[in-house]
């Protein structure tokens, strides 16, 4: 709960420090800052030595987001006061990453994960006939609006294809910024079609992976009736009721 509460309130004041107002508590920011590093700093020595495979530890996933979660702290120490505002803004920016430790500590973060992971082919095929559909309709797009003469230059938006594939992007994900649009009868059917493509294909993933995580909910649950409160929607390794608290005296 303490890293966790250490991980929430350092993003807040990521975001706090760039708000004007702000700058009269920047000096008690920087005071928990430096305790966040420290105990940052501890957790990942801590789990370091702690490691089974303490030459691979530093390689895991999670242990790369520990490290850049402390590393802009000891860079800006270690850079002997630099004044480039290019490079402080960087080593701020990788604060952010910090968000990512809460990960070790939710449950419902790492059944996410492993759902991700468990659909990680269909999800690639999925982004490989997005990927096609993109390309397509923005071809298609830049063919019959690119260099059309029938339509105004003030009305001519498809100049390259990097115009369409952003066009195309607005309008699968029906965002629709306006920005770009067709002039034609024919660039308005083929924008049509992508859209209706769209409401579909976003449908798509969802059901994918609500399936698997609700399997994964009922796999992790059993039907363990708790004695004091009545309650039987436990996990299976819980030991202790997680509406009561009392305890399942399980063996």
């Amino acid at each position: 709960m303490l890293i966790i509460f250490l991980i929430i309130m350092s993003t807040l004041l990521f975001v706090l420090e760039t708000l004007p107002w702000f700058s009269a508590y920047m000096q008690y920011a920087m005071k928990f800052e430096n305790i966040a590093i420290a105990i940052f700093t501890f957790e990942y020595l801590l789990r370091w030595i702690t490691s089974k495979d303490k030459l691979r530890y530093p390689f895991h996933f999670m242990a790369i987001i520990d490290l850049v979660a402390i590393m802009p702290f000891y860079l800006g120490l270690f850079s002997g006061g630099s004044h480039d505002i290019t490079f402080l803004r960087i080593l701020r920016l990788f604060r952010i990453f910090r968000i990512f430790k809460i990960a070790r500590y939710s449950e419902a973060m790492d059944k996410l994960i492993r759902v991700f992971k468990e659909n990680a082919s269909a999800l690639g095929v999925f982004v490989f006939i997005i990927a096609i559909i993109l390309l397509l309709s923005a071809s298609f797009m830049f063919v019959i609006e690119g260099n059309n003469p029938d339509i105004p230059p003030e009305n001519r938006y498809f100049h390259t294809m990097a115009d369409s594939l952003w066009w195309s992007i607005v309008t699968l994900t029906t965002v629709g910024y306006g920005d770009k649009y067709p002039y034609t009868a024919l660039g308005k059917m083929v924008a049509g079609i992508l859209m209706i493509f769209g409401i579909g294909i976003i449908a798509l993933p969802t059901g994918i992976l609500g399936a698997s995580l609700t399997k994964y909910l009922i796999q992790d649950t059993d039907e363990t009736v708790c004695h004091e409160c009545g309650n039987k929607n436990h996990l299976k390794e819980s030991l202790f009721c997680q509406q009561c608290g009392h305890s399942l005296h399980k063996n």
